[in-house]
């Protein structure tokens, strides 16, 4: 469940074990450019029924269920999120313990990694055709694996609960959450495979990003029980690996997108804020929360594209029903919008 701590924080966690909708109705045959964005929706945890929506932004044509539609299965239960690497979306579905594999021209599966019980993969990110590596939540380890075999290679431990992973100067940076308590982030020697380094940042350590001149940004979201604490953005050299600069924010900085003239976007309490990394100026409400959700405020999830400078940001409406997504440009003008399945939970642009 990659958003249960911001949904305990805001909102009634009894829906989760509502039943949801019967089996989604097939859609329509649309015409698939192969270019443009999915989303990963998440569904409600232990209904087995998240999903892919894809938007061709040339078009306008929405695919809600792409996966389902093109499949003629299910995706399974808590997608979290995708790791695209030569065509392929390789998705983490959190609950059934796998990561499924979609050729991204086709939108077919084309094979899964089964992470056995307790595998709850959170993140991904993939180096080379032979190392893949995927944060495993319940193991408290990142697992390595083979993208081209789906084939486990290693584990190697890390901090409690871990979620974002980075790569940077053949290391990875591994934020762990430790169920929002942590403030740690482990540094893994790809050359040893063994952890080399735990840095210190604030607390709650749960995404990570890396800056066009090839800093780490760990993304702090404070603890979401308390209306008043301050996280922020921890900049790290990967090669001291040393936190040599922070930017502390309020109100529970979340899901970030960074763009090409180091502007970040980023997700909070409040909607949607934003920072210039070159000057610290911070915008905490860029987008307020309510002109995104009219029922919570919350926005949900969020992407940029540096081709269109248009921003993409989730909105999951009540968490039970089918969410949207909107779409803003850079100045945070509304353009439209789409619809998706439950719980939109990450974006991707691929081109």
């Amino acid at each position: 469940m990659k958003k249960l701590i911001l949904l305990l924080a805001f909102t009634s966690m009894t829906f989760l074990f509502f039943s949801c909708s019967k089996e989604n109705p097939v859609e329509p045959p649309i015409q698939f450019s192969t270019k443009g964005i999915f989303v990963i929706n998440e569904g409600l945890y232990g209904q087995n029924n998240s999903e892919i929506t894809y938007y061709d932004p040339s078009t306008g044509n929405v695919i809600t269920n792409f996966y389902s539609s093109k499949n003629g299965k299910v995706l399974g239960d808590n997608a979290n999120s995708m790791f695209i690497f030569q065509d392929k979306g390789y998705i983490a579905v959190d609950a059934s313990n796998k990561i499924e594999v979609i050729d991204l021209k086709t939108g077919k599966s084309i094979g899964v990694l089964d992470l056995g019980t307790g595998g709850s993969p959170r993140e991904i990110f993939i180096l080379n055709s032979s190392r893949g590596f995927v944060t495993s939540f319940s193991k408290h380890s990142v697992i390595e694996f083979d993208p081209s075999q789906l084939k486990i290679t290693r584990e190697i431990p890390v901090g409690e609960y871990p979620e974002g992973i980075g790569y940077a100067n053949n290391k990875l940076f591994i934020a762990n959450s430790k169920l929002g308590s942590g403030n740690s982030v482990s540094v893994i020697d790809l050359s040893t495979n063994s952890v080399i380094k735990t840095i210190n940042v604030r607390q709650n350590p749960r995404f990570v990003t890396v800056t066009n001149d090839n800093k780490v940004i760990i993304g702090c979201s404070g603890d979401f029980m308390s209306p008043t604490s301050i996280a922020g953005l921890f900049i790290i050299d990967p090669n001291s690996l040393n936190v040599v600069d922070s930017i502390l924010l309020a109100y529970h900085p979340q899901d970030i997108a960074l763009t090409k003239t180091n502007i970040v976007y980023y997700i909070n309490d409040r909607g949607v804020g934003k920072i210039n990394l070159t000057n610290k100026q911070v915008d905490t409400v860029f987008i307020a929360g309510n002109r995104i959700n009219d029922i919570y405020g919350i926005a949900y999830s969020i992407a940029y594209d540096d081709l269109s400078e248009r921003l993409y940001i989730g909105n999951p409406k009540n968490f039970t029903q089918n969410g949207e997504v909107q779409i803003f440009n850079k100045d945070g003008n509304f353009i439209k919008k789409f619809d998706t399945k439950i719980n939109p939970g990450a974006i991707y642009i691929y081109r």
